[in-house]
């Protein structure tokens, strides 16, 4: 399997969420759904409009997000800074539980 370098960008209050593909950096993308009309799948497209094969990204709410089973199998696996590289689906469910008890610290602070 392919590892790619990753980072992600979360706004608490909306609950956006983004896992990036670094090597895919600036590039543009189409989101293509799954599941959810908030989570998406974001694809690169080409200089014509096209959509590659590649992934830059995957949008999700990811503090609501329970629908594990609707996550796309992908044949690559994500790396964050100083961490193991993981599968998709390890890698969402272990920020999930992070980013949960990171908001409810901050909710608490409120």
């Amino acid at each position: 399997m392919e590892t790619v370098r990753a980072s992600i960008e979360w706004t608490p209050e909306l609950d956006r969420f983004v896992l990036w593909n670094d090597d895919l950096a600036g590039r543009a993308f189409v989101p293509e759904p799954f599941g959810d009309v908030t989570d998406n799948l974001l694809l690169e497209v080409d200089e014509h409009d096209e959509e590659t094969s590649r992934i830059v990204g995957v949008e999700l709410a990811i503090l609501e997000f329970d629908r594990w089973d609707d996550l796309p199998q992908l044949d690559l696996l994500w790396q964050l800074p100083g961490q193991e590289p993981l599968p998709l689906d390890e890698l969402l469910r272990r920020l999930h539980r992070e980013l949960r008890q990171q908001a409810g610290h901050m909710a608490s602070l409120a």
